[in-house]
């Protein structure tokens, strides 16, 4: 067999298996991510809390602390590992913060309300850092 015979033959094959590889990635179904309680629960608290900032800012009446805030210590947390004195600790100082700032008078809501943000942070120092960014955005200066 020649060169150009065997360049040929090795095309094909190659060709050939391309071909199958490429059949079998198209059976295969994609994972798609399912957010897990918590992570639900926080987008809420940050949209919550963006109106909340927004109410701030305009001194516009606050709207009523949401009582399903309160399932924090109940949620399915993506890693369940993250659930320990800390979370714990930090997440009830985030609920007497959040509390104190829709039921505060005017003149100590933003405290509150930062104090409650500053609370997020620290939590997401130790475990999932990934949403600092977002979460420091909420802070009022």
């Amino acid at each position: 067999m020649n060169k150009t015979g065997f360049l040929i033959i090795c095309l094909v094959v190659l060709s050939c298996n391309s071909v199958t590889k490429k059949q079998e990635v198209k059976n295969e179904k994609p994972l798609m991510y399912e957010p897990s309680e918590m992570a639900l629960l926080m987008r809420q608290m940050y949209e919550v809390n963006k109106i909340a900032k927004s109410q701030i800012m305009g001194n516009d009446t606050l709207i009523s602390f949401p009582e399903n805030f309160t399932t924090i210590h109940s949620a399915v947390l993506t890693d369940s590992t993250d659930r320990d004195a800390e979370f714990n600790s930090l997440a009830e100082q985030f609920l007497n913060y959040q509390k104190s700032t829709f039921s505060s008078n005017s003149d100590s809501t933003v405290y509150y309300f930062n104090k409650s943000i500053n609370t997020c942070i620290s939590c997401h120092k130790t475990r999932c850092t990934g949403p600092i960014p977002k979460i420091k955005k909420l802070l009022i200066y």
